[in-house]
């Protein structure tokens, strides 16, 4: 086993036990890059408003649901790419939403403006702050959004979010991307730690009958893991 092999095992099973020193080799590792330092400004101004904190992301992450939010919205005019990173997520709705116009709403700075050098040729995309968004979208899309360090979570079998990830934040930020979505829009959510259908506005929803399911990692509106969770990706508003 490599030395950094061997780091990442004992520090992955110090991290399942609990040791309080583990938050500090997690800062310490922020703090060489760029990147790292970013993700840091961004957890400690936005505390209270930041879900995902992470900036990963790829091109054509989820075709088939790209593909199938293109199929079941096909004239959308106004599209919302929320958490868009560094704007991968934006391009691959270009290929399917030509004439749209896309906005991508991202809360990190430096993503914010790596995203916005992506899309620099294409007149009909913008990146802003999440507090820069305004009027209403046809296509609201929030993918790996609503979740808090999966790998976390997933590492030290985690039984409960709410002090990690509270359930009040994501409730709140589903209210707000439904309220900006027009009647009969398109709402897509993947890769959540919370389900959509648990939140204070799935009356204001209708799951899409062609939607796939979530299969991560779920936990209910107490914060407690749920077995077995069915929750569904894709909306219509009412």
């Amino acid at each position: 086993m490599t030395l950094a092999a061997w780091l990442r095992s004992n520090i992955k099973a110090a991290r399942k036990r609990g040791a309080q020193w583990v938050p500090f080799v997690d800062l310490a590792r922020l703090l060489p890059s760029a990147e790292g330092r970013a993700r840091l400004w961004t957890r400690l101004v936005h505390a209270g408003e930041v879900h995902q904190t992470t900036p990963q992301t790829a091109e054509e992450r989820y075709p088939e649901l790209f593909d199938l939010a293109a199929t079941l919205a096909p004239k959308a005019k106004r599209i919302l790419s929320f958490g868009c990173s560094t704007g991968e997520e934006l391009v691959s709705l270009r290929r399917r939403f030509w004439k749209a116009e896309i906005v991508g709403a991202e809360i990190n700075p430096r993503s914010r403006e790596i995203a916005r050098r992506r899309v620099s040729a294409d007149t009909r995309s913008t990146v802003v702050p999440p507090k820069g968004l305004d009027g209403t979208f046809d296509a609201i899309f929030a993918l790996s959004v609503f979740q808090r360090e999966p790998h976390k979570v997933a590492e030290t079998e985690l039984e409960d979010l709410s002090e990690f990830y509270p359930f009040a934040l994501f409730d709140q930020g589903i209210g707000q991307l439904v309220e900006m979505l027009r009647p009969n829009g398109l709402f897509c959510v993947i890769n959540a730690q919370y389900r959509v259908e648990d939140s204070s506005v799935s009356d204001r929803l209708e799951p899409v009958t062609e939607s796939p399911s979530m299969d991560s990692i779920m936990f209910g509106p107490d914060g407690r893991r749920l077995d077995r969770p069915i929750a569904r990706a894709v909306f219509r508003k009412l």
